[in-house]
This record gives structure tokens, sequence and C-alpha cells, in this order.
């Protein structure tokens, strides 16, 4: 039966309606070292077969293309879509919409599975990754990277700095190992990745969000208690506020 549309889906579609020509211009998407240590933890080889969740504008999926088979990316978003057929570099990704809680794919038909800032758009997340899991073949891969927040005692404000900019889940560590755990994945690894003095202007500037909510995330930054600022390493300078944001990246295998 195929998945109904629900209020949370729709609004996923116009959020990334509103931000798709943007998404390139945000400092943490293109950032080299970043989606270098996405890399680094794909095991990938000449003869696999790649599906990327949330393709976007293929910054992951045309890094992929060298070192596979094949590489397919699938998004809710033909925005997005349209935005990645546009590049010239992406001539061999193979496109297609869709919701990753409901693959209209062949179970056992990829090696690798990659999702890099995804999952907190997804309405249903062990639903997602059941879905991942049964398109894996056996032994097979899923990549998965999240942000999250530096620790428990900062969970709250990040969580009311996200919910001014859209609908969205925020997730430990310790839940994501969970999740994939209760979704049937074995093998589960987390690692953390930490990216340095990013910029609050360039994230706020290009997230299609209205002045209102940007004056009042800039105000929880600055306003934060000591505790938050440290933990995030912030720093005001020139107008614009640096701080290091704190990613889980997971590896788990298909038994």
């Amino acid at each position: 039966m195929k998945h109904q549309e629900t209020e949370w889906g729709l609004a996923q579609k116009q959020l990334w309606a509103q931000r798709a020509a943007l998404y390139n211009k945000l400092e943490w998407a293109t950032k080299s070292d970043f989606l270098k240590v996405f890399l680094d933890h794909c095991p990938v080889s000449p003869d696999a077969d790649v599906l990327d969740i949330g393709v976007g504008t293929g910054v992951v999926a045309k890094a992929l293309v060298p070192f596979v088979r094949s590489v397919t990316g699938i998004d809710i978003s033909p925005q997005m879509i349209e935005q990645l057929r546009k590049d010239p570099e992406a001539a061999k990704i193979k496109c297609m919409e869709g919701d990753i809680q409901d693959l209209d794919l062949p179970e056992n038909s990829f090696d690798l599975c990659t999702a890099r800032m995804v999952f907190h758009h997804v309405e249903n997340c062990t639903q997602g990754l059941r879905e991942t899991l049964r398109i894996l073949k056996p032994g097979g891969h899923m990549v998965f990277i999240e942000g999250v927040p530096p620790d428990h005692l900062t969970r709250k404000r990040y969580e009311e700095i996200f919910a001014l900019k859209e609908e969205r889940h925020t997730f430990s560590e310790a839940e994501l190992i969970n999740m994939f755990w209760r979704a049937g994945f074995k093998q589960i690894a987390l690692y953390p990745y930490f990216m340095e003095q990013v910029s609050l202007n360039n994230w706020l500037q290009n997230a299609a969000i209205i002045p209102e909510a940007i004056a009042e995330i800039r105000r929880l930054h600055v306003e934060a208690d000591d505790h938050f600022k440290q933990a995030y390493n912030l720093k005001e300078a020139g107008g614009d506020v640096l701080m290091d944001w704190k990613f889980a990246i997971l590896i788990a295998q298909k038994g």
C-alpha cells in the first residue's frame, strides 16, 4: 500500500521548495572536510551500488560516483532534484522523487545507503531505517550523519532554536544507536565529529526563515548561559556568532 502523505510530509516539501535554491550557499553543506570525514566512513568498492537518501543538490552523491558502480539519489523535494539535474557533474546519478518511509525499490538492491543530515526531517525515523534495511543487500552498510546537541544540558535550548526554524527531530547519540537497533541493524558504531567555528549568519541567511525568527534565534545564542556558550565554544566576532557544531556519524550493517 502506498504511503499516504501527511501534514508533516507536506510541510517538509514546502520547506525544501523554499530552500532548494539556497542550499549550496550553506557553509556546512559544501564544507570539504565535512564531506571528506563522511566519505571516509563509507565502505565503497568498484562494484558497489549506492543509494543516497535525501540527495538534495548531490553533494554526497557526486563525491561517491568515482568510487562505485552506480549512485541513485532519492529526495522528497522535486525542487531539490531539479537543482541536481541542472548540474552537469551529476550526469551519472540516477535521480528519483520518493519518501524513505515507503520506497518503490526492491529489497536487497544496494550495497551502501548514505544519509547526511536527512533523518531529522523524516516523520517516522524507525520506519525510514527499516525501509533502508529492506533495500540493502545482506552485509550492506548504512552510513548516516546527524547534528546533535553538545550534551544533555544544552538540549532544551537546542530544541528551542530549531523549533523557530522548522519542525524536526532532535537526537542524542544514545537515541540514534537505539533507533538503529530497533530498526534491525547490526554492528552499529558511532563516531563524533566537530565542525569548528561555523558562522551563524551564514546559516540563518540561507535557511529561508522569517526575520522575526532570525532575530530570536540570534538572541537565544547571544543570551545563552555560560555552559551553552562553553559547550559550543561560542564567540561573537564582527557582527557574527561563531561556534563549534557537533555531529554523530553512524555506521551500521544488515545482518
